[in-house]
């Protein structure tokens, strides 16, 4: 792929655009798309059901989501209509993560079993992944395009340059429900483990250098 003539064609079209033209110019079953189900995952959960219904939207269940998170997906599943396939590690890796608490010691560890490792399985079969990810959300993130080219698969990052205002703006003239724990004071949602309230993403892994669980690196 000429990833600087896609960044090129894509980069002043609306997201809504972006999604109807990456369908158009790719064959739907080598796209990928992840959800976390976090605060701001609804935007890009509503664009797929818009422009490509029953596309298959796998989440990431590390086995150490909050209640709330699991209850969200359900909620924007039957609501969206999603077609929501899980993946999660295998249960011997997962249980040594539990067992040696590496949520705790090596959280970069914790991280790749549980995440990055089933993520890496499905970019086998994929050509291009479509990432939520939000240039606002931190300095590692301001730094992205569109479109990125990575050693396994191109990134579609089809929100990138979406302001929050803009976020919540679209959430709203969408009427589309807000994760339950986002009024509670938790701004970002990831495992329960690694998690507390705090404003944009400073409520991840705290009291640590960690910034991105490995996905979006």
């Amino acid at each position: 792929m000429d990833i600087k003539s896609l960044n090129d064609k894509y980069h002043y079209l609306s997201p809504l655009m972006r999604m109807e033209k990456l369908f158009n110019d790719f064959e739907s079953p080598r796209v990928l798309a992840t959800s976390s189900f976090g605060t701001s995952s609804v935007v890009l959960l509503h664009l797929i059901s818009k422009v490509n219904p029953g596309h298959p939207i796998y989440f990431i269940d590390t086995g150490y989501h909050f209640k709330q998170t699991i209850q969200y997906k359900e909620q924007l599943q039957e609501q969206l209509k999603l077609n929501v396939i899980d993946i999660k590690a295998p249960e011997n890796r997962h249980k040594f993560t539990s067992e040696h608490k590496t949520y705790q010691f090596n959280q970069d560890l914790c991280c790749h079993i549980n995440k990055v490792m089933p993520v890496d399985e499905l970019k086998l079969k994929h050509d291009l992944w479509i990432s939520g990810v939000l240039r606002y959300q931190n300095a590692n993130r301001a730094k992205m395009k569109i479109f990125e080219e990575k050693p396994d698969i191109v990134k579609f990052n089809v929100l990138l340059d979406m302001t929050q205002k803009e976020v919540e703006l679209y959430k709203y003239i969408n009427e589309l429900p807000e994760h339950p724990l986002l009024p509670e004071g938790y701004h970002s949602v990831g495992c329960e483990n690694c998690t507390v309230k705090g404003i944009g993403r400073e409520g991840r892994w705290v009291d640590s250098f960690k910034a991105e669980c490995g996905l979006h690196a």
